[in-house]
This record gives C-alpha cells, sequence and structure tokens, in this order.
C-alpha cells in the first residue's frame, strides 16, 4: 500500500476533527449556559421558598395557636357558648362571642391566603417546612375536612386584609366587630360559618369542628414542635367519636399528613 493515502488520511482525520470540534463549540456553550440558567433558577426558588416560609410561618402559627386555644375552650363545654345564639342579630355578650370565633377563623384563613400567594412564584416543596405547611394546606382544604367551601374560605380570610399593599397585618378584633355589625354584605360572607358553629348543637356538626381543631394542633405541634411561637396544649380525643377518630386516623393523618408522628396524642388510639 502506498504511503501517500496514508498521509492524507491522517492530515484529513486531524482536520475533521478540527471542524467537529469547532462546529460543536456553540453547541457545548449554550449547553453549558442551559444547566447554569436551569442551576440559577432552582437557587431563586428554592431561596424564595425560604424566605416565604421565614417571614409567613411566624403569624400563621400564631394564628393557628389563637384559634386553636378558642376551640379547645369550646370543646371543653360542648360547644354551649353557641346553643344561647339562637336569635338570626346577636347583640351584647353574644355578639362578642360570635364575632370572637368568626374573627380567629378569619385570621387564620387570611394568613393561609397570603402564605398562597407569597407561595405563587415560590416552590414551597423543595422546604422541609414549606412542603409540611403545603400538606397541611391541603388536608385543610380537603372535601371532608374543610368546614366551608374553599371558595367562601378564602373570600373570609380576605375580610381581615388591611387595605396596605401588599398585605402585611390583618384588621383587629374591635375593627372586624364592627364590619360585622354595620355592613350586610359582611355578615353575607361569614354566614356558612357563623350557621356551621350555631349548627354545632348538633353531634355531626361539632364533631367536624373538633376535628378540625386536631388538625390546627397538629400543624401547630409539627411546625413549632419546640413550641417557641405557640403555647404547648394537652389534646382532647376524649371528645372525639369514634366515627371521628377513624376518619383521622385512616383519612388525615393516614393520607394527607403522614409526617405527624404524635397520632395517638389527638385520637387516643395507639397506631
Amino acid at each position: 500500500m502506498s504511503p501517500v493515502p496514508t498521509f492524507l488520511e491522517a492530515i484529513w482525520g486531524n482536520l475533521w476533527k478540527y471542524i467537529v470540534g469547532f462546529a460543536s463549540f456553540p453547541i457545548v456553550v449554550r449547553g453549558s449556559g442551559l444547566l447554569l440558567e436551569g442551576a440559577r433558577k432552582r437557587w431563586e426558588s428554592a431561596s424564595a421558598a425560604k424566605r416565604v416560609v421565614s417571614t409567613q410561618l411566624d403569624p400563621l402559627l400564631k394564628a393557628a395557636d389563637e384559634l386553636h386555644g378558642k376551640l379547645r375552650s369550646l370543646a371543653e363545654e360542648d360547644f354551649r357558648e353557641f346553643r344561647t345564639i339562637v336569635e338570626t342579630n346577636a347583640t351584647g355578650s353574644d355578639l362578642v362571642n360570635l364575632c370572637s370565633t368568626l374573627y380567629l377563623f378569619a385570621q387564620f384563613w387570611g394568613r393561609l391566603e397570603i402564605l398562597r400567594r407569597e407561595s405563587f412564584h415560590a416552590e414551597l416543596t423543595k422546604n422541609r417546612q414549606g412542603k409540611l405547611l403545603m400538606d397541611f394546606l391541603r388536608c385543610l382544604e380537603s372535601k371532608h375536612v374543610r368546614l366551608v367551601d374553599r371558595a367562601w374560605q378564602r373570600a373570609i380570610g380576605e375580610l381581615v386584609f388591611t387595605e396596605a399593599k401588599p398585605v402585611v397585618n390583618l384588621i383587629t378584633f374591635r375593627e372586624f366587630v364592627e364590619r360585622y355589625e354595620q355592613i350586610e354584605r359582611v355578615r353575607e360572607w361569614v354566614r356558612p360559618l357563623e350557621e356551621l358553629l350555631r349548627e354545632t348543637k348538633f353531634r355531626r356538626a361539632r364533631q367536624r369542628a373538633l376535628q378540625y381543631g386536631v388538625i390546627v394542633q397538629a400543624l401547630i405541634d409539627t411546625l413549632d414542635p419546640n413550641h417557641h411561637t405557640t403555647r404547648e396544649r394537652p389534646a382532647y380525643p376524649n371528645k372525639l367519636s369514634r366515627r371521628a377518630k377513624r376518619e383521622l386516623i385512616g383519612r388525615v393523618f393516614g393520607v394527607y399528613l403522614q409526617d405527624v408522628k404524635q397520632v395517638q396524642k389527638y385520637t387516643g388510639i395507639r397506631n
């Protein structure tokens, strides 16, 4: 075999490597750019999630703590407070008692709505606490747990928003009572919740409210285990029916809240 073709083949082979390398250089650069862009977006999303949790968790826990304290107090007396509020337009102490519970629910739901809005551009599930928050949010708004329809819940939460943009603080209890007294539209928005509270003279409605309180307490204990922000309170499993306990174990803690470890505390039943 003549050495000339071999020599030419070697030259052509090296030249072809340079051509291929030069042609693929933009692809490599473009690929590196895409990787860097993806890494930047993941970092920004993680940072946004961390920021949302750091700014929204504390006020949400405080609102949950106040609501749970009220529900536990009502549970101890089997919601006797609402058995005396039978007239359409409550006045005096009945008005204050009714509005105090309505306000605590509205405050808690308002904080959930703020969390939802703040997390719109943040993947909270990338953050451990954020994932737990989203698990609780999905649970509290699920069909068999929520106390009112999701749309009504959001509207009731928005009733306590201030006029400031973005919303940081919520209106005071006094302002809420005055709005409830003076504005018919406010009374219409809270009516589904008010009707449920009035229905707690019946066992089924009472059990729904008690189940909701258990989930709120589980949220507090899970996201503030050392109770730096909240108060540590005993649960009330003796107030729950067998059916309510089964639903909590099977549907709530068995499906939505699998990371909750103190199921026996809330249900009185060993896993």
